[in-house]
């Protein structure tokens, strides 16, 4: 679960839908403005009865609507909103004045997900907004597997759950329950205790206790109230314990509140790790940057050859998080060089066989720096192989064909093209058109014809300048 919920939080999405409802031009204005500031598509209403028209007509991520307001007010709008099945699931945040108890009560009685206080620290409400947006589009699509003998309780829950946009599984015991697993890999599961073949005390046991599957949360329902039991199913390791009868809201409230403490959670580790990698990045960064300034010549080579595997990546349709990847890796494809000699790095005279032998086993320096740490390994893949060649005859493994990484065959021709057209201690630069020449006559011999193609195509367009493409100058 946990690498499915990870790479949900890394996939590209559109602009988020508001809507914003209040009586106010100022708080329109502001609001507005904030949001549209953050990145979202925000649409105005000037009271409840306009809000519900809007958000009947169009398809909205979230709801900020004002307690008081005229022809209708925002506790009656939710009311509306929450008995329109289009709108149900819609979060609804309440904009008020307004803190009591009971008309906090109130609201979330009638369908409200969340208050923001008017008058607080716009930046902090923005944040909020942000907050349940993420948390509400970790939540959709997330896949529910519904377990109980009864049939009639099965599709309840499976159109109940569905209708808040889960995606719903059902099985008829906990064996049939373990068997559904590998295929259809669901983010939580709801069981009924009592049931024939294997109970939902067996089922959540026999979860908690694999390898692969011990991350998923368990849900376990029943009409027993022993508090003992209870107890024992929680300690046995299952989130939580539904006493039925209970309504989907109650459900759906409940699987809410688990995903929004594992999505925490999850944001929390992959702040961590973003944190990590930076200051690995960094460290890495300096040693390119000491690597080139040992040798004036090959100075700003890694960033060049980055850029050109960009727009090869480009004309091979990479997706902007592919390209963004294909930058650094470019940028460090030569990271094994600081372990090569100087009096090889920069001898003026071609290199003899030992020397050439030293400068090969540089593979194996950047595997040894990149090895431990487990979010660069895509990055070793690469460093380690852009010197294979298409034939099989490069090294250091004699790989040929498509068992070379893709992006190590972009990188190898994008090296190819800077290293010709740039000046070494051993040679002057070459022209373009000899190194275009080249990339040619190597087309499937050391290059890969498709990554040739991609660059010739690409080089077609720039004439061969390199520069940082638009959507990833912000990174």
């Amino acid at each position: 679960m946990e690498n499915q919920r990870t790479q949900h939080l890394g996939q590209e999405s559109t602009s988020p839908k508001i809507l914003v409802v209040d009586d106010s031009n100022s708080v329109r204005y502001v609001m507005q403005k904030s949001l549209t500031e953050a990145g979202m598509d925000v649409s105005l209403a000037c009271d409840g009865e306009e809000g519900l028209a809007k958000a009947l007509e169009g398809n909205f991520d979230l709801i900020i609507t004002d307690i008081d307001m005229p022809k209708m007010d925002g506790l009656e709008l939710c009311k509306r909103l929450r008995q329109e099945f289009k709108t149900s699931h819609i979060p609804i945040i309440a904009l008020s004045t307004r803190d009591s108890n009971e008309q906090v009560e109130e609201g979330f009685r009638v369908g409200v997900d969340a208050y923001l206080a008017k008058g607080a620290n716009i930046k902090e409400n923005v944040h909020r907004i942000k907050d349940i947006l993420s948390v509400r589009s970790f939540l959709t699509g997330s896949r529910i597997l519904v377990v109980d003998d009864s049939s009639s309780i099965r599709l309840f829950l499976k159109t109940g759950l569905e209708s808040e946009g889960f995606i719903v599984q059902t099985s008829e015991n906990g064996k049939e329950a373990l068997e559904m697993l590998p295929e259809f890999k669901p983010d939580l599961i709801v069981s009924d205790l009592m049931m024939p073949k294997m109970d939902g005390g067996e089922l959540c046991r026999a979860i908690k206790n694999s390898d692969e599957y011990a991350t998923i949360p368990i849900v376990i329902m029943s009409t027993l109230t022993d508090k003992p039991l209870m107890r024992r199913l929680m300690r046995g390791g299952a989130a939580t314990y539904l006493i039925k009868p209970f309504t989907v809201t109650q459900l759906t409230i409940t699987i809410e509140e688990i995903f929004s403490s594992n999505f925490r959670l999850l944001l929390e580790e992959k702040e961590r790790l973003t944190m990590e990698r930076d200051l690995t990045l960094a460290a890495i960064a300096s040693l390119i940057e000491a690597l080139e300034a040992r040798d004036s010549m090959t100075r700003g080579h890694s960033e060049r050859v980055a850029l050109i595997a960009v727009g090869i990546g480009e004309e091979l349709n990479f997706k902007p998080s592919e390209l963004e990847r294909l930058l650094l890796i470019g940028r460090l494809h030569d990271l094994g060089k600081i372990g090569v000699r100087d009096d090889v790095l920069l001898k003026k005279d071609r290199l003899n066989e030992l020397e050439f032998e030293h400068i090969k086993d540089h593979s194996n320096v950047v595997a040894d720096i990149l090895r431990p740490i487990k979010s660069l390994h895509d990055v070793l893949e690469v460093t380690t192989s852009h010197h294979e060649r298409w034939d099989g005859k490069g090294y250091p493994e004699g790989l040929a064909g498509t068992k070379i990484p893709l992006r190590a065959r972009i990188v190898a021709v994008a090296d190819i093209y800077e290293a010709v057209t740039s000046e070494r201690p051993y040679r002057d630069s070459m022209p373009i058109q000899v190194a275009l020449q080249i990339i040619k006559d190597e087309r499937g011999k050391q290059l890969c014809p498709t990554c040739v193609d991609a660059f010739m195509k690409w080089f077609e367009k720039t004439g061969g300048t390199v520069e940082l493409p638009e959507n990833l100058k912000q990174n």
